[in-house]
């Protein structure tokens, strides 16, 4: 066989056998190289992907959700503070489920009967309330006399306070609709109107009845605001009326409560 040409020239047969061997010596060498360069090259890709990636800061922190520590990862946040109720909305159904608490908290008495080691004691507290305008402005004379609307109730030892805050709007809301008088004025006056308090009686408002003369009303006390624990229930507070508000009736629970009592007192008597 005839010796390769090269760009020099002829090539002796020597030259010939020492091109060949030095092929064979940097096929290895090639293969390293191309080796080298397919890890380099996924190398590069994993670092592009890197570089792709937003910051960190420019990310949207996630919450992390630990274990409480102890070696298990970091401890969770304290859970978020229990809401307190929302109050009492002011409508025809809910007036008469607060009604229906009411008859069944109180069984139509104003204080619990029995003492607390009986075995079927009942704890709660009764309040009248009553409703007038206030003044429009700081410091001035009330636009009307308080007049009496019903009692409202909290029962199982919650706060009296709680119980009023909880259904102030409903209390307004139904004296206007018992009293016109309270309406007179318009919307602008509506923020004016004050509840008041003061201990349970026997007395009951009746529909012709008007604002309570000042000596009637020296025991009433504007109801203070305060805070609603997260731990009221609605469940707990009820409000009745003294009469039923225009374009209301309501006799439900009220009948019932209104016969158990009937029923005891017959037993009494027939047991004396």
């Amino acid at each position: 066989a005839r010796p390769l040409k090269s760009i020099l020239g002829r090539v002796t047969p020597h030259q010939h056998q020492s091109v060949t061997m030095e092929r064979r010596s940097l096929f290895p060498l090639l293969v390293l190289f191309v080796t080298l360069l397919f890890c380099n090259g996924f190398d590069c890709r994993l670092s592009t992907r890197k570089l792709a990636q937003p910051a960190l800061s420019a990310k949207k922190a996630k919450k992390r959700q630990g274990f409480g520590g102890g070696g298990f990862g970091k401890a969770a946040t304290a859970d978020a503070a229990p809401k307190s109720p929302r109050p009492v909305p002011a409508d025809k159904q809910s007036l008469e489920k607060q009604w229906d608490i009411f008859a069944g908290i109180t069984d139509l008495e104003i204080t619990p009967k029995g003492s607390p080691g009986d075995e079927d004691y009942t704890h709660f507290i009764v309040s009248d309330v009553f409703v007038r305008l206030g003044s429009l402005d700081e410091g001035g004379e009330p636009m009307t006399g308080w007049y009496r609307v019903g009692k409202a109730v909290a029962g199982d030892y919650t706060d009296i306070r709680s119980s009023l805050s909880l259904q102030q709007g409903l209390i307004f809301w139904t004296a206007v609709h018992m009293y016109p008088q309270l309406a007179a004025k318009g919307n602008k006056a509506a923020k004016a109107l004050q509840l008041g308090i003061c201990p349970p009686s026997m007395m009951m408002a009746d529909e012709c009845d008007g604002a309570l003369d000042e000596e009637e009303a020296e025991d009433i006390i504007v109801s203070p605001r305060a805070p609603i624990s997260p731990d009221v229930s609605l469940s707990l507070c009820g409000f009745r009326p003294d009469f039923n508000p225009a374009g209301f009736t309501y006799k439900r629970r009220e009948s019932a409560a209104l016969k158990k009592k009937t029923d005891r007192l017959a037993e009494m008597k027939d047991a004396s």
